[in-house]
């Protein structure tokens, strides 16, 4: 993770500001949502809010929000490949 993805999960006002793990992931029921970038994403929108939507001043948590989403991804690609689920 980098320094910017770090500082938004610091300051964001979640009460358990950490990622789901894949063992969260896995037990969730069928039907519940789980966003394991969900600190990441409030943060991207709420910095849109703030700024009156100008994407250019957002861009760090944009940034943030696609490496949180590409880590998640390889780790599922490789629980999968591991058959872990």
């Amino acid at each position: 993770m980098n320094d910017t993805t770090d500082e938004i999960r610091r300051e964001s006002q979640e009460k358990d500001p950490r990622r789901v793990t894949l063992r969260e992931f896995q037990s969730k029921k069928s039907s519940k949502f789980m966003d394991p970038c969900a600190i990441e994403a409030k943060a991207s929108f709420k910095c849109l809010d703030d700024n009156n939507y100008d994407k250019t001043l957002c861009s760090d948590y944009f940034a943030a929000y696609r490496e949180c989403k590409q880590m998640w991804i390889a780790e599922r690609r490789r629980a999968r490949l591991n058959g872990e689920l």
